[in-house]
């Protein structure tokens, strides 16, 4: 077992008191997605399942998402709070997980990106997954500063897991066919959105 699952798994039942997500911040995000009723949403490293309710009321009853993480203590958690028809949890590494190709219309990192040890390898293998226009968002609800430091002070089992200054993000999405529309790098948060 890697120390982020042990320490991620270790976190789960505090997580959702410990991790304030602002949630006028997190509907802006959302609202910058422009997601379609309708649509199939993969929400990668979903944890707690902090996007669930904010996807669902964009939507609505037709539309599916797909939460996966690799913490079964974190799934077990969002499972609890949303278990609705349109929802499924997959408990998994997204890097070894077979998903439908060219079968999402979005796919949304929050506050995940940072722990894949190998990001251009996570960009490849995600975006095989989006459908052609799809959508792929990597966001956070906090600065990339601030995101960083959290991460270097919480716990060693997540100290070197850090956010990519925004160039290098852009550069690995261009680099698999990914157009960058929206860029946000402030103190407030971080986002970048980018189609297919």
């Amino acid at each position: 077992m890697s120390t982020q699952k042990k320490f991620f798994d270790s976190m789960a039942k505090e997580w959702d008191i410990i991790c304030q997500h602002d949630t006028n911040k997190i509907k802006h995000i959302v609202n910058l997605l422009n997601i379609d009723k309708g649509a199939k949403v993969l929400d990668v490293g979903t944890g707690t399942g902090i996007l669930i309710p904010y996807i669902r009321e964009r939507i609505g009853e037709q539309g599916k998402i797909l939460a996966i993480d690799f913490s079964d203590k974190m799934l077990e958690i969002a499972m609890k709070k949303y278990s609705n028809d349109n929802v499924s949890f997959v408990c998994g590494d997204i890097l070894e997980t077979a998903l439908p190709i060219e079968y999402f219309e979005f796919i949304i990192c929050y506050s995940f990106f940072p722990h894949f040890f190998n990001k251009q390898l996570a960009v490849k293998t995600l975006v095989k997954y989006l459908k052609k226009d799809g959508k792929f968002a990597i966001c956070h609800s906090q600065s990339r500063r601030e995101i960083n430091n959290l991460h270097e002070n919480i716990s060693k089992a997540v100290s070197e897991d850090k956010l990519p200054q925004m160039n290098v993000i852009k550069e690995y999405l261009n680099k698999f066919g990914l157009k960058t529309n929206t860029e946000i790098d402030n103190d407030e948060m971080f986002v970048i959105i980018s189609k297919k």
